[in-house]
């Protein structure tokens, strides 16, 4: 047996009988309720099965409040008498064709009334079905027409805002007088927000609500949302652009050349893209210039390419300006920033720009190192502990630190080795102390070992010669070695020379002339180099060597006497030479020698 689930009459059906049959009555049960059937047989042969049907409920009754919808009907039962198992509810539009009913009438409803919640405005009708065991019966007729009013939210300021906390305005239209209302963020169960009145006291409500702080500027719209199902929602808008929250300059590489500018702002930074364009820069210590830009999280860095100007970590004129730039500093909700010229917080540690050491007194012993930093120092920068000074030449140790401006100076007490004015394995380092070297603004300066620059001049430290077939004679091959406080420059004394001796008229003592490696003629103390009063010989083509890593400059008597050679003689005893450099001597770093005066007592060659 089958039954249609629209059929509202009786189905019947002709079983026709093979064999006479004896009138009775058979009860059918299939194993529903809805199933039940009567079969009765007639004087023909055939038997007439009678289905029960589900009838339609009657028009059902709708009322509102507010967008709250009552949907009433009367029950029904079965043909047979049997009580439905629930009902089914639709709603029309104006027109009549069925929409999608909300939270409270949906599914199976098993009273005979629903309230639906929400409804949206606008002229709707129900209609009702019933339900009996998996049948479904027909609709009823529809309920008489009920308009719910549209609702309708305006912010009326102020919008957009540009920080939170804030207070906006606005009017709320279409609630219903006495309905408690509440005000959310984003979705009408979104965050509860402050705000009054709590119930609405008119047709035209006017309304006040707090956005809180922590409120980004994503988009957000602001709900009310009505004990009586109305709901109404307004964009609000909020546009607050990432701020400036600190601008500063850096020495990076502490050089002494500004080479960063970081902007840190109060917003994670979108990816960027805009170059170098949206920036001004202006004064730019040393005359640096803007190479590049980059974001990472708040923070923008500014990079820039060093200036040939003076080294200096001075602010200065010094500024940085930002304009808007879509593709710019801006936040993930695209909101470009931008700020006026202003100078940036100094976070450039004063940095050594020449760091020199000397020898002022000429003696051959370092005992000073001057530093010009990149710009002046406070006043309290005299710890010596925070300095470290390595293979100090002679042996020198630290004994003192002072500044003045941007020199400071480092007094080392001279140490008791051999004379030594060159770098060599010297090597200065500072730690960073509150009490060291520092700027107005505080910031330490510090730095790895590094070797100073060598100011301090050559000077002579001893004289000394070989002697061929006859010590005290002047002999081609015979050399006079000198021997400096550091390696010379090569290049400052010619690849060959000339060596001279003459007897000057009268009762002077003899002299020697080294071209290029003594500083004119110079008194050898004795009288028996030369034999011959007020003569002259000597050794042109003298060649020029080096020894000890450039520290000694030796020059070897040439083969080939000029001038008054039958002279020569023999000097018997050792005699004061008085030794003074030529100035045109230098060493490596290009310091002049001394005028320093060196005697030995000797026998020449």
């Amino acid at each position: 047996m089958h039954a249609h689930a629209e059929r509202s009459s009786v189905a019947t059906a002709w079983l026709t009988a093979l064999a006479s049959v004896v009138a009775c009555v058979v009860f059918v049960s299939v194993g529903v309720p809805s199933a039940a059937a009567g079969y009765e047989a007639t004087a023909s042969g055939q038997v007439q099965v009678d289905a029960q049907f589900v009838p339609p409920p009657a028009a059902p009754v709708a009322t509102n409040v507010g967008a709250d919808v009552t949907v009433s009907w009367g029950a029904v039962t079965s043909s047979g008498g049997l009580p439905v198992d629930g009902y089914l509810v639709e709603r029309l539009d104006a027109g009549g064709a069925p929409v999608v009913i909300g939270a409270g009438c949906d599914g199976v409803v098993a009273a005979t009334s629903c309230v639906e919640t929400g409804v949206p405005a606008g002229t709707w009708t129900y209609r009702v079905r019933a339900r009996f065991a998996g049948w479904t019966g027909p609709f009823g007729p529809a309920s008489g027409a009920i308009v719910i009013a549209a609702t309708s939210l305006t912010i009326t300021g102020p919008v957009p805002l540009s920080a939170v906390p804030a207070t906006v305005t606005g009017t709320l239209d279409g609630f219903v007088t006495g309905e408690t209302i509440e005000f959310r963020l984003d979705s009408p169960t979104g965050s509860l927000l402050a705000g009054t009145p709590t119930v609405v006291s008119s047709g035209s409500q006017p309304i006040s609500v707090t956005i809180p702080s922590g409120t980004d500027d994503a988009p957000h719209s602001l709900f009310v949302a009505g004990s009586f199902g109305n709901v109404a929602a307004a964009p609000l808008p909020i546009v607050m652009p990432p701020a400036l929250q600190s601008l500063t300059m850096h020495d990076v590489d502490a050089d002494g050349r500004v080479d960063e500018v970081r902007a840190v702002f109060d917003d994670t930074l979108a990816p960027y893209a805009a170059g170098t364009a949206p920036w001004t820069l202006t004064n730019v210590p040393s005359g640096g210039t803007l190479d590049g830009v980059s974001v990472i999280g708040d923070t923008a860095v500014l990079t820039i390419a060093e200036g040939a100007g003076a080294p200096t970590t001075v602010v200065g004129a010094f500024t940085v300006a930002l304009a808007a730039n879509a593709a710019g500093v801006r936040d993930v909700n695209g909101h470009a920033s931008s700020f006026a010229a202003q100078a940036p917080l100094d976070r450039a540690a004063p940095a050594p720009v020449t760091m020199v050491m000397l020898d002022p007194n000429t003696n051959g012993r370092v005992n000073r190192v001057t530093i010009t930093w990149s710009e002046s120092l406070a006043a309290t920068t005299t710890n010596r502990t925070i300095w470290t000074l390595a293979n100090v030449p002679s042996g020198g140790t630290l004994s003192s630190v002072s500044a003045s401006g941007t020199t400071g100076t480092l007094t080392i007490t001279e140490g008791a080795g051999a004379l030594d004015t060159g770098v060599g394995a010297f090597t200065i380092a500072l730690a960073p102390a509150a009490n060291g070297p520092r700027d107005a603004a505080g910031n330490r300066s510090t730095f790895a070992a590094r070797a100073p620059t060598d100011g301090a001049r050559p000077l002579p430290v001893s004289v000394s010669d070989t002697n061929g077939a006859t010590d005290g004679r002047v002999q081609p091959g015979d050399t006079l070695s000198v021997l400096f406080s550091e390696p010379m420059d090569t290049s400052s004394i010619p690849a060959t020379t000339t060596v001279t001796l003459t007897d000057p008229a009268g009762a002077g003592r003899d002299t020697i002339t080294i071209a290029g490696l003594t500083n004119g003629a110079r008194s050898t103390g004795a009288n028996n180099y030369v034999s011959t009063n007020n003569s002259t010989y000597s050794f042109a083509g003298s060649p020029v060597s080096f020894a000890d890593g450039d520290r000694t400059i030796v020059v070897t008597v040439g083969a080939a006497c000029a001038g008054t050679c039958s002279a020569i003689a023999t000097q018997t005893t050792a005699a004061n030479f008085s030794f003074r450099a030529a100035t045109t001597l230098t060493d490596v770093a290009g310091n002049l020698v001394t005028t320093t005066t060196r005697t030995t007592s000797i026998r020449l060659f």
